[in-house]
C-alpha cells in the first residue's frame, strides 16, 4: 500500500491549484500556512490480527494500529433473538443489553456511570439475531479502565429487579418508535413472512406480550446459560501492545468459571416452492418495498458469486438497478440490492425501494426485468471488474477506523474461526466469473422462491408532503491557494484511502423564500452532468474506482465529498473538481432529480423525528431560512429550472468562500 511522502502532498498542492482556477482574488498568499515536513520515512505494512483462546474458552484478538492515541474495546457474546429458546419471540437477548451495566457484585449503577463516563469517548451495545456486542472507544492512555468496566459486567452484573422494570419500560418506547418507523417495520414483515421455521422470523425486540412477561429471574437464568467465557470473544484495535493487552484480559477475566453456553440448534427452514407476500398499512404516502429469495450461510462457496451480483445489481449509482429504474424510468426514489449470508442458515438475497404507490407494479415488473437479464446473458467483464473493485474499495473503507477493525476480526472469527477471513473473502471475489453470477441468479432467484413485503399508504389516506507499523500522523496543513481558495492537507497512513471535500460557504441561509430548496437541488447536480462528461459516464467513472462522489448542502454550507482509495486520488481530485466547477445542469437530468427529492419531502411525513424536528425549527426560526427544511417544499422544488440553477450556482460559488480539504 502506498503512502503519501513528502513529494506526494506538494503534488496535491500543486494539483488543487490547477483543478480550482477559479477566477484570481487580490491578496491572496500562495506560500503554505504552517511548515510541512518533507520527508516520510515510514513504510505502511499491512496490520494482523493477533488471537489467543485463553484455558476458560474466552477468545481475545488484538489488532495494533498506532494512527492515533485511541482504542476500542469490544465484547462479543454469540447469543441474540434467534438464540433465545424457550423465550423466543420474547427480545431477552435485548432486555439482557439493556440491564448488563445497571450494577455488578462490585460497582453500583451510578459508580459503573461514572467509571465510563470519567474515561471519555464513545460506550454503547447493540443486539442482533445471533450477536449481543458491549464496546467502549476512548484514548489508549484508558485502555485498562475501559476493559475493567467492560469485564466486571460481563462477569458480575447483578440485574437489580428495580432496573428490569425501567428499561422494561426504555424499550416499550423503542417498540413504539420501531411502530411509526416504516423502514423497521418492512424488516419484520418481511422476515416474519420469508421464514415458517427459522428463528429469524421474530423481531429482536421481541413481541409486546411475550417481552411483559419477562421478569428479574429470567435475565439471570439467561445469564448463567448464555453469558460464558467459551461463548464470548474479546476484540482489542488501537494504539495497544499486543502482549500488555493480552496480559490485562488474562488477569481480568482468566478466572471467568469455564462452562458450556446453552446454545439451542437451528432449525432448518423447508424450501419456499411458492411466492408469498405481505401487506401492512400505515398513515404514510410512500411505499417501502422489499423482494427476497432464501440463499445460504456464510461458509457456502456461492457466497462470492451472489455478493457480487448484489453489487452489480443495486449498490452504486451505474448499478442496474439504479440505472433503470430510478435514473431512466424513474419509478423509485432509492432502490438497491443486498446479498445477507450470515453464519446461519439464514440467508437472503434481496432488493429494497422506495417509491409512489402507483407506481409499485411496474417497480416489480422492472425487477423481474433486470433479472431476467442476469439469468439469461452473462454480465460483461467491464461490469464484473466494477463491481469487484467496488467490493475491494469498501472492505479498505470498512477498515478506516479502530472501531470498525475491531469489529470486522471479532465477526470473522464468530463466523470462520479466521480472524482474517475478509482478506481471503476480497481474494475470492476477484476470482468471481460471469458464468458463476449468471449460475447463483438462476439457481435462486425464482419466481416460485421469492418472499414480497410492502408497507403502503393506507388506501384511503395520502398523506400531504411534508496500521501494524507506527504510522506518523502529521498535523492539518493550511495553503492558501493563489485565488484565495483554502487547501487543508492531512496524512493520515493508517489505511491507504483518500477523502477530498469540497466546502462553500452558503446553503439554505442564502436562499430566497421562493427558491427553497434550491442549494440542496443545484448541489445534487453537480455530480449529473458536466462540460466534458454526462451523468452516466461521471457515474461509471466514479464506480469503476469503487469510490463515491456526491454532492451535499445543509443550511450554511454546500459542496462535494468523496472518497477514493490511494492510488487514485489525482483521478479522483480531478474529478470532483469537473464536477465543481464545470456543471451544466441538464434539464433531462433536473427532471430525473426532482422526483426522489419530492419523495424525500413526501418521506418527512412519515417519520415522527423529521416532522418534530421541522415543526421545532417553524417555530424556532420563524420566516428565516433556518426555520425551513434544506429540501425545501413542492412548489418551490417544482418551479425550478436549469436557468435558475445556473443562476444561484453563479453567486454562490466564489473562490474565497471555498475550502478543499
Amino acid at each position: 500500500m502506498r503512502q503519501f511522502h513528502s513529494s506526494t502532498r506538494y503534488s496535491f498542492y500543486a494539483l488543487c491549484a490547477l483543478t480550482f482556477a477559479l477566477p484570481t482574488v487580490t491578496n491572496a498568499r500562495a506560500m503554505p500556512v504552517s511548515n510541512v515536513a518533507k520527508t516520510a520515512t515510514q513504510a505502511e505494512q499491512s496490520a494482523r490480527p493477533v488471537k489467543k483462546v485463553l484455558a476458560n474458552g474466552l477468545t481475545v484478538l488484538v489488532l495494533e494500529n498506532h494512527a492515533a492515541p485511541v482504542v476500542a474495546v469490544r465484547m462479543y457474546v454469540k447469543t441474540g433473538s434467534i438464540y433465545e429458546g424457550q423465550y423466543l419471540g420474547a427480545g431477552i437477548s435485548h432486555l439482557f443489553e439493556h440491564n448488563l451495566s445497571e450494577g455488578t457484585t462490585t460497582r453500583t449503577k451510578e459508580q459503573v456511570n461514572q467509571d465510563v463516563q470519567g474515561i471519555g469517548g464513545y460506550s454503547n451495545a447493540y443486539t442482533s439475531y445471533d450477536v449481543t456486542a458491549y464496546h467502549i472507544t476512548t484514548a489508549s492512555s484508558f485502555f485498562d479502565k475501559a476493559l475493567l468496566s467492560l469485564s466486571d459486567m460481563m462477569q458480575r452484573a447483578t440485574f437489580p429487579e428495580v432496573e428490569v422494570k425501567t428499561q422494561q419500560g426504555v424499550i416499550h418506547n423503542e417498540m413504539n418508535l420501531d411502530d411509526d418507523d416504516p423502514d423497521r417495520m418492512l424488516n419484520d414483515l418481511f422476515y416474519s413472512t420469508a421464514f415458517r421455521v427459522h428463528p429469524a422470523r421474530f423481531p429482536i425486540i421481541g413481541f409486546r406480550e411475550s417481552f411483559d412477561r419477562l421478569t428479574q429471574a429470567d435475565i439471570v437464568g439467561y445469564y448463567k446459560s448464555h453469558y460464558t467465557p467459551e461463548n464470548t470473544i474479546v476484540s482489542v484495535a488501537g494504539d495497544i501492545e499486543t502482549d500488555k493487552v493480552m496480559a490485562a484480559v488474562q488477569a481480568q477475566m482468566g478466572d471467568w468459571p469455564r462452562r458450556a453456553a446453552s446454545t439451542p440448534a437451528l432449525p432448518d427452514e423447508p424450501i419456499q416452492s411458492s411466492p408469498r407476500r405481505a401487506v401492512q398499512e400505515k398513515e404514510i404516502s410512500q411505499t417501502y418495498l422489499q423482494m427476497g429469495w432464501h440463499t445460504i450461510p456464510l461458509q457456502s462457496p456461492d457466497l462470492y458469486a451472489l455478493d457480487t451480483l448484489a453489487q452489480i445489481m443495486g449498490s452504486g449509482d451505474s448499478s442496474r438497478l439504479v440505472r433503470q429504474l430510478r435514473e431512466r424510468q424513474n419509478l423509485v426514489s432509492s432502490i438497491a440490492a443486498f446479498s445477507s449470508t450470515p453464519n446461519y442458515n439464514a440467508g437472503m438475497f434481496a432488493v429494497r425501494a422506495q417509491m409512489n404507490p402507483q407506481n409499485q407494479a411496474k417497480t416489480e415488473a422492472a425487477i423481474w426485468n433486470e433479472i431476467a437479464k442476469v439469468k439469461t446473458q452473462n454480465v460483461s467483464v467491464e461490469e464484473l471488474r466494477r463491481a469487484q473493485r467496488q467490493i475491494e474499495t469498501a472492505f479498505v473503507f470498512g477498515r478506516s477506523n479502530v472501531e470498525d477493525q475491531a469489529e470486522q476480526i471479532a465477526y470473522d472469527e464468530m463466523g470462520t474461526g479466521d480472524p482474517e477471513y475478509s482478506k481471503r473473502y476480497v481474494a475470492q471475489i476477484k476470482a468471481v466469473t460471469p458464468a458463476q453470477i449468471r449460475a447463483v441468479a438462476l439457481k435462486y432467484l425464482s419466481r416460485d422462491g421469492v418472499t414480497v413485503a410492502s408497507v403502503q399508504p393506507k388506501s384511503s389516506t395520502r398523506l400531504a408532503p411534508k496500521t501494524a507499523e507506527r504510522a506518523q500522523i502529521r498535523p492539518a496543513q493550511l495553503f492558501a491557494l493563489p485565488n484565495g481558495v483554502q487547501l487543508i492537507v492531512r496524512e493520515n497512513h493508517s489505511v491507504p484511502t483518500v477523502a477530498i471535500v469540497a466546502t462553500v460557504l452558503g446553503g439554505a441561509r442564502l436562499e430566497p423564500s421562493n427558491k427553497a430548496g434550491i442549494s440542496n437541488l443545484m448541489a445534487q447536480m453537480l455530480t449529473r452532468g458536466t462540460t466534458k462528461l454526462s451523468a452516466e459516464q461521471l457515474n461509471q467513472k466514479v464506480d469503476d474506482l469503487g469510490a463515491s462522489l456526491d454532492g451535499f448542502s445543509g443550511y450554511n454550507s454546500w459542496g462535494l465529498k468523496s472518497q477514493w482509495l490511494a492510488r487514485d486520488w489525482k483521478t479522483g481530485l480531478s474529478l470532483l473538481g469537473e464536477s465543481l466547477l464545470t456543471p451544466t445542469f441538464p434539464q433531462a437530468e433536473i427532471a430525473r432529480l426532482k422526483p426522489q427529492i419530492l419523495a424525500k419531502i413526501s418521506q418527512q411525513g412519515d417519520d415522527p423525528m423529521s416532522l418534530a424536528s421541522l415543526e421545532l425549527r417553524r417555530n424556532v426560526y420563524g420566516n428565516h431560512p433556518y426555520g425551513r427544511s434544506t429540501l425545501g417544499t413542492v412548489n418551490t422544488l417544482k418551479a425550478m429550472s436549469s436557468q435558475d440553477l445556473a443562476a444561484f450556482y453563479k453567486t454562490v460559488l466564489q473562490p474565497r468562500q471555498l475550502v478543499i480539504s
